[in-house]
């Protein structure tokens, strides 16, 4: 993996607390360690095909989230954002929660996204992406303990770091519900 840059962390927010996660990018917080009042929302807009792939220790209050665009990586080439592709961003994302405090033994899961957007018989991206994470998950032994995948609609999801809560509408849906 050393044609592998980890661009792509995601570290301000805007005035309301929002981190935006474009394709490609993440977003870590050890919620133990932040002031009181700083727990950030970290949103996905338009999600369609792509996953949200959130890890989260509970007993050490340390997350994170990824916004997953294709399922394989090829290492053939050099490697800007990982966090992409769903066999890259799974073990990254492990290795920097460990960092700020984790412990694997007790990351879980939730995965967003999978939608087959557009109507065409050769459009498997969604499923794909669902299957590759999922793989990934069951051989890394992480236990998926929300999912809101599949489908023909995009969706928006909210992930509350505060209360690791994860909010998700569909693109047709006037409110989010939580997951």
């Amino acid at each position: 993996m050393n044609n592998i840059k980890t661009y792509g962390r995601i570290e301000k927010m805007d005035r309301n607390g929002e981190a935006f996660l474009p394709i490609g990018h993440y977003f870590i917080t050890n919620c133990k360690n932040k002031p009181k009042n700083i727990h950030p929302k970290v949103s996905i807009y338009g999600l369609g095909s792509c996953i949200a792939l959130i890890l989260i220790d509970f007993k050490n209050k340390v997350c994170g989230m990824s916004h997953i665009l294709l399922p394989k990586a090829r290492l053939n080439k050099t490697i800007d954002y990982p966090h992409k592709y769903a066999d890259l961003s799974l073990k990254l994302l492990i290795q920097d929660l460990k960092k700020h405090g984790a412990v694997k033994e007790n990351i879980m899961a939730i995965i967003v996204g999978g939608s087959k957007i557009f109507n065409l018989d050769e459009n498997f991206m969604g499923i794909d992406n669902t299957k590759a994470i999922k793989e990934q998950l069951e051989k890394l032994k992480i236990k998926v303990i929300g999912e809101d995948t599949g489908g023909s609609e995009g969706r928006g999801i909210i992930f509350d770091t505060k209360d690791f809560a994860v909010y998700v509408k569909l693109t047709r849906e006037q409110n989010y519900k939580k997951i």
